[in-house]
């Protein structure tokens, strides 16, 4: 028996829809840390007047860019922890796997809460729909029976 075993396709595709995520993720993060720099480049008497226009607090007219641009850099390491995840995945780790499963739970479990809480306001979208069917869909991937036994077998020969 080889000491390697061939990854199963369903654990590819689960590899590569991480990937995905981590390059969106990416994009996200520079897009963000854009926006923040742009708002904080901006003349305060025009953040006042949007955040009048949402009904929001003049005072945060000097902290809002530089919180979004902290939010950038936190999708960047949100993208790390993905690309992680997708490495670790790719080798058969039991534990990643483990891992990534408390994950996609407490983001499906967010994703009912979510859909509770804004039944029926401007809120409410389709993308809440698709990520929680695209979290059950690696899950479903990710333990099927050629995946479980990819990941277990790895684990009793380590």
């Amino acid at each position: 028996m080889p000491d390697t075993m061939e990854r199963p396709s369903q654990v590819t595709i689960v590899v590569v829809l991480i990937w995905i995520g981590f390059a969106l993720t990416v994009a996200g993060a520079i897009g963000t840390i854009l926006l923040g720099t742009g708002i904080a480049a901006s003349e305060q008497s025009v953040i006042v007047e949007e955040l009048k226009r949402l009904d929001l607090p003049e005072g945060w007219a000097t902290t809002v860019g530089p919180i979004i641009i902290v939010t950038g850099a936190l999708l960047f390491v949100i993208a790390i922890i993905e690309a992680i995840f997708a490495i670790a995945i790719s080798r058969g780790s039991n534990i990643a796997r483990i891992l990534l499963t408390i994950l996609i739970a407490i983001r499906l479990v967010g994703g009912v809460f979510f859909l509770i809480s804004s039944w029926g306001s401007q809120t409410f979208g389709l993308g809440v729909f698709m990520d929680m069917a695209l979290g059950i869909i690696v899950l479903l991937l990710l333990y099927s029976s050629a995946s479980n036994e990819y990941f277990t077998d790895r684990v009793a020969r380590a």
